[in-house]
């Protein structure tokens, strides 16, 4: 009897635990997912200006659903009109005379979609931008319970000083760019019958990546006393990756915002966090600045802004006391059958060797390419290495 009880309790307590843990499944529905996506920041940067016109798709089936043939405009509030052409598809661009594109003027869009839609957003300020501060980064170890190793970092931290400005609304993007290295040129390989190819070829043994990451990095002052914040974690990156090795550098852009901006990707940051595990809030339901005028209960995605912007740029070449640990992408093998293991559809199989002879060593593509790796053998203008 004692023991049916005991039996009896655990199922009610296993059957409690299951009942509290729901993940979260968002209702899509065709009405849901028919909605426009509109993406606009005008910036004090004298370049094309573009925004971007879309379908909204499912958040299980993710895509670009592009939205062609609207009619896009820029408003501002000296009276400016400026028309937008596309460029490629749902991208529509169009130049603003640099005298316009000054704190305190602000703009809006209007669109009209090919199926008669009328979109238009508020009017956002551009404000001042502050120059950034600095950017500098520090040395952590992550314990790593599951394994003997300990996984070292380097976060990087940014310090906000907006001085005498009224700016308190601060929105970041950071790009990363690092050289890269494979392991050896193109020298020796195999398509039916043994190449060697002298003076080996190098051209694709260095290589450049950039990137921009998913974070989303937004801060504000309004509550501070001073328009000031030290230490404002950024991206991290740690001794497993390959991006510290030959080279590294960060660019970030700073953004003035207004407070509705900042709201916006204030909101959107929690909501990229808030699905990252089962017991993380569920999606918040975000409101930007742009209304369907056509059908006023239809809810347009996303938000039009207007800023101006200030950059900085750092370089880490060496970082001391920092070991990486970084396994690579090659791995060579020594095949049982020599050729025979190779079908003509495999064709080229590079080979290890030397200026004279080539060995029955097969290198993958990534010991010889690194643009297989995703980046480019062409040297970006501001590398300094």
């Amino acid at each position: 009897m004692h023991l049916n009880k005991i039996f009896i309790l655990f199922c009610i307590l296993v059957i409690s635990a299951n009942s509290c843990i729901v993940p979260y499944e968002p209702d899509i529905n065709s009405t849901a997912i028919n909605k426009y996506v509109v993406s606009g920041q005008i910036t004090d940067i004298c370049s094309r200006q573009i925004v971007t016109v879309a379908m909204a798709s499912s958040v299980t089936v993710p895509k670009n659903i592009p939205v062609s043939d609207c009619y896009v405009r820029i408003f501002d509030t000296m009276g400016h009109v400026f028309t937008m052409n596309e460029t490629d598809e749902g991208v529509y661009e169009t130049d603003i005379d640099c005298n316009y594109l000054i704190p305190g003027n602000s703009f809006r869009v209007e669109i009209l979609t090919p199926d008669g839609t009328n979109i238009e957003s508020d009017f956002d300020q551009m404000n001042v931008c502050p120059e950034i501060d600095s950017i500098y980064f520090m040395q952590r170890e992550i314990k790593d319970d599951l394994s003997s190793k300990d996984t070292k970092i380097i976060q990087f931290y940014l310090d906000i000083d907006g001085g005498n400005t009224q700016s308190r609304y601060f929105k970041w993007e950071v790009f990363e760019t690092w050289e890269y290295h494979v392991e050896y040129p193109i020298e020796w390989y195999y398509d039916g019958r043994v190449h060697h190819v002298y003076p080996p070829d190098y051209s694709r043994k260095v290589c450049w990546s950039t990137k921009m990451t998913n974070e989303i990095y937004v801060h504000a002052t309004a509550n501070l006393v001073e328009n000031k914040y030290i230490g404002l974690p950024l991206n991290n990156v740690d001794n497993h990756s390959n991006k510290l090795i030959h080279g590294y550098s960060m660019l970030v852009n700073q953004y003035a915002m207004s407070e509705a901006a900042y709201q916006y990707w204030d909101q959107m940051r929690s909501n990229s966090y808030g699905q990252g595990g089962l017991f993380e809030k569920q999606p918040l339901s975000i409101v930007g600045n742009l209304h369907n005028k056509t059908d006023p209960s239809q809810k347009v995605l996303g938000f039009f802004s207007a800023s101006c912007v200030k950059s900085k740029r750092i370089f880490i070449d060496h970082i001391e006391n920092f070991e990486i640990d970084f396994e690579g992408y090659c791995s060579p093998t020594v095949p049982r059958y020599g050729f025979k293991e190779v079908f003509p559809g495999e064709y080229p199989v590079y080979l290890m060797g030397d200026e004279d002879n080539w060995y029955m060593i097969f290198l993958n593509d990534e010991c010889v390419d690194c643009l297989l790796i995703g980046g480019t053998n062409v040297k970006p203008d501001f590398w300094p290495y």
